[in-house]
């Protein structure tokens, strides 16, 4: 509890006795320099200086302890707008109606920028003449580095709150994985960033860039193996590498860099960043999954070619290479012969066994960059790159000798019914723009040419 006290009244008669006006006159003069005393330390910890300048805008009075690294006698008669960093904020110091509260930037002795929290009043005389300024100024620098950098850190939160939402919505895991990429890197300041999946403890090519790339394959193996954070300075980069999980494993790896001269990433960025790269990982399996179902629906389930739907689908690419190329090549048709009747005598198992014996002829004998299908049922479909028309009825030819050796193989007892019949038609027979199903009704009527002729035979195309 705060008891007000008040000194009693100076009683003269007293006075007198204990001395008479000249005790009174230094007692009041002891009492006025101990006031002058405690009000100048008030001020001095009320502010980091105060000042007051003339009717010409100049410094008159610097508290002792000077300003901004400057010493006091150093600052007097200087002008105010010297040492700020905008000749405005300077005039703050002159004004004859200053704010009451404002922040003003000002450069300090060694050249360091500082904010200053500037209080000002004007003084005027008793006509109402514009005297001088006086004021106080408080170094409001921590303050404003640490609001800047609360904001900063609130700015990039939401910001990767909304590409969090952003994420789970994506339809498209690429562009999410895409936009994931190049938020990570501008939110935190990255001069590049890329996503890596990983396989079997290993990261594999990126799959999503942003700016320059991130070459360094020892990054991302110390961050799988240590499922951290893992940083490292090379070649004038400061390099950083964060472990994406899901179910368990590390799905995926972000590395991102920026010049060592920039400062390390502080602990709430790679908390973001860590949740960012988790959601990242998510993004990597479903398009992993959407991989797997896009292979599965243009795949054969049971000789592995390519089904008729992905057949199609890079069809008209082959083609329109092959003639931007001029490489040459052809639509060739292959149909197993008698299959039904093989179907009936040795059953459906049977079946399968032997188109998927035959399919394998006909991979062995083709060349990587030939496309081979199964069309459906027992029929069969290339398209022969690269090779001239004698070429490709070599070919043709060599796939059904092949394909008879090896069901004589599969079956002995069926080797005078188990052939095939080929139809073929070259690309150089069709002008361009020829579309796709005008080559492959073409191949079907050259097939149909070779079963009337009594199977086991090539029959091209004729025009």
């Amino acid at each position: 509890m705060v008891c007000p006290v008040s000194s009693p009244p100076l009683d003269p008669q007293a006075a007198s006795s204990a001395g008479g006006p000249a005790d009174l006159d230094g007692t009041l003069r002891a009492a006025l320099i101990e006031s002058r005393q405690r009000m100048k330390e008030l001020l001095e910890l009320s502010c980091d200086f105060a000042w007051e300048t003339d009717a010409n805008g100049l410094f008159s009075f610097v508290t002792a302890g000077g300003a901004l690294g400057h010493e006091t006698l150093d600052l007097l008669g200087s002008d105010p707008v010297d040492l700020m960093l905008s000749p405005e904020d300077g005039r703050h110091f002159q004004a004859d109606s200053p704010p009451e509260g404002l922040l003003v930037w000002a450069s300090t002795k060694a050249g360091a920028p500082c904010c200053l929290h500037l209080r000002a009043r004007a003084i005027f005389d008793e006509q109402g003449e514009f005297q001088s300024v006086r004021g106080a100024c408080r170094d409001v620098t921590a303050e404003q580095d640490r609001d800047v950098a609360l904001a900063e850190g609130r700015h990039r939160e939401r910001s990767l709150i909304q590409l969090f939402r952003a994420l789970r919505q994506a339809g498209d895991p690429k562009a999410a994985m895409e936009m994931g990429v190049a938020t990570a890197a501008q939110a935190t300041g990255a001069a590049g960033a890329m996503l890596c999946p990983v396989t079997d403890g290993e990261a594999g090519e990126a799959i999503a860039q942003f700016g320059s790339p991130v070459a360094a394959p020892h990054l991302a193996r110390q961050a799988i193996e240590i499922r951290q954070p893992f940083r490292s300075l090379s070649a004038g980069r400061r390099l950083l590498a964060l472990p994406g999980e899901l179910g368990g494993r590390v799905a995926g790896v972000l590395m991102l860099w920026r010049p060592e001269d920039q400062p390390d990433w502080p602990d709430d960025d790679l908390f973001l960043l860590r949740e960012l790269t988790d959601q990242l990982a998510v993004a990597i399996a479903q398009a992993e999954e959407q991989e797997a179902l896009s292979r599965l629906s243009q795949t054969d389930a049971l000789t592995g070619l390519l089904n008729r739907r992905g057949f199609e689908a890079r069809l008209k690419d082959v083609i329109a290479h092959a003639r931007a190329t001029g490489t040459g090549g052809a639509l060739v048709y292959v149909d197993f012969d008698n299959f039904k009747q093989i179907n009936d005598r040795c059953g459906h198992l049977f079946g399968d066994q032997v188109l998927v014996a035959g399919a394998r002829a006909m991979r062995e004998r083709l060349s990587e960059d030939d496309l081979l299908g199964r069309f459906g049922g027992e029929e069969f479909i290339v398209i022969a790159c690269h090779r001239d028309p004698e070429q490709v009825l070599a070919l043709a030819e060599r796939l059904r000798e092949d394909v008879a050796t090896q069901l004589s193989w599969t079956a002995p007892e069926l080797r005078s019914i188990a052939t095939i019949s080929i139809g073929l038609t070259f690309l150089a027979d069709f002008e361009p723009p020829a579309r796709s199903s005008a080559l492959l009704e073409a191949a079907d009527r050259a097939l149909y040419e070779a079963k009337r002729d009594g199977r086991n035979r090539v029959r091209r195309y004729a025009a």
